[in-house]
């Protein structure tokens, strides 16, 4: 669940939130090369010491490991659906965690009409490259819970929803990416847990704080570079669809922000010149105020950051913590990143000089 900067940066490859993200902000989608991800706020802000960074980027895949078969050894609810949202794929690891489709097997056996479990159960199916072994956990979750836009956009293996799913996510009621479930239900799972190992001159507990803030982000949201796809260019009836699922995503009930720029560009698309299309664009340059705002920051914000987005919703906590940095919740009158065309969908970009 990635929070990332607004533009792409060289590191491991990354299908995953991240990417997500970027479809979002300038509608990629398959245009992004498997060496480019949207690195997280985190990653790339001062206010995190560079060998903490480090050490962080060493220790993930133990720490991941670790408590993956630490949770997986339990059988209440909150740790298993835990242990199946840390085993799932990641952006440094396209491949499922050995043992999670055996933990997600035993969660559908003792929890399976629980519509949280169901519908992690589902994202789990969804975010699979090879055959989803159990497609029909995303039939189980509609029957369930049908009142949730997302719901009907999370196809196994990350499939488009054809026009009828697309019009019962258009007339659903709300969306919700379920974000801050996700985040409290694994934070709580991770409290108090150690960092593997520490290396000399890194703070013990402020390392075991990254790395349960890092496994918190590796976990996917649902995948919306399809429905992205298949609403860039789209006519009536579906050009109607598009544009009401934009706006339920735009005011996605977790604050999530991957949501929120996944609706406004579906939205800037389809209702140029209007109103709607000005506030989407608002929208976009206001989380590129948050991230300009919170990379540049020396004090520490990330923990209360990720406290906050369980409470109030990410969009929310961002406003907060850029609150408490002395500045304001909204860019000021005027202004404008580093970067314009960060601003901007893909098609209205200047392409980059060739090397």
């Amino acid at each position: 669940m990635k929070s990332t900067v607004p533009h792409p940066m060289p590191r491991r490859p990354n299908l995953s939130r991240a990417v997500a993200l970027a479809v979002a902000m300038f509608g990629l989608g398959s245009e992004i090369p498997l060496s480019v991800q949207a690195q997280t706020i985190e990653e790339v802000s001062v206010s995190t010491p560079a060998a903490l960074k480090q050490a962080m980027q060493d220790l993930r895949a133990d720490y991941r490991r670790q408590q993956f078969q630490r949770l997986a050894r339990n059988s209440d609810h909150d740790s298993l659906i835990a242990a199946v949202l840390i085993g799932m794929p990641t952006d440094s690891d396209r491949r499922p965690l050995g043992g999670q489709a055996e933990v997600a097997q035993r969660l559908s056996r003792a929890y399976g009409n629980d519509p949280f479990a169901l519908f992690v159960l589902t994202l789990a199916c969804q975010m699979q490259d090879e055959p989803c072994p159990h497609p029909e956990t995303y039939e189980a979750l509609l029957r369930i819970e049908p009142s949730n836009a997302v719901h009907w956009l999370m196809l196994p293996n990350g499939a488009a929803p054809n026009d009828a799913q697309l019009h019962s996510a258009a007339m659903a009621p709300n969306a919700d990416s379920r974000l801050r479930d996700i985040m409290r239900i694994v934070r709580a799972a991770l409290a108090d847990q150690p960092a593997p190992a520490a290396p000399v001159g890194v703070d013990q507990h402020e390392l075991a704080l990254l790395l349960r803030r890092d496994a918190v982000d590796q976990v996917s949201l649902p995948k919306f570079a399809a429905v992205v796809s298949m609403c860039k260019n789209a006519v009536e009836p579906r050009r109607a669809d598009c544009l009401e699922l934009g706006r339920r995503l735009e005011n996605d009930s977790s604050g999530t922000i991957l949501s929120r720029m996944v609706g406004s560009a579906i939205v800037r698309r389809l209702a140029k010149d209007t109103p709607e299309e000005a506030a989407a664009k608002e929208l976009r340059r206001e989380y590129t105020w948050f991230s300009e705002q919170l990379v540049a920051s020396k004090a520490p914000y990330a923990e209360r950051l990720e406290e906050e987005s369980v409470v109030y919703g990410e969009w929310e906590a961002w406003q907060r913590a850029v609150e408490r940095l002395g500045t304001t919740r909204t860019p000021p009158a005027g202004w404008a990143p580093k970067d314009p065309q960060t601003l901007l969908l893909s098609e209205e970009r200047t392409p980059t000089p060739a090397q």
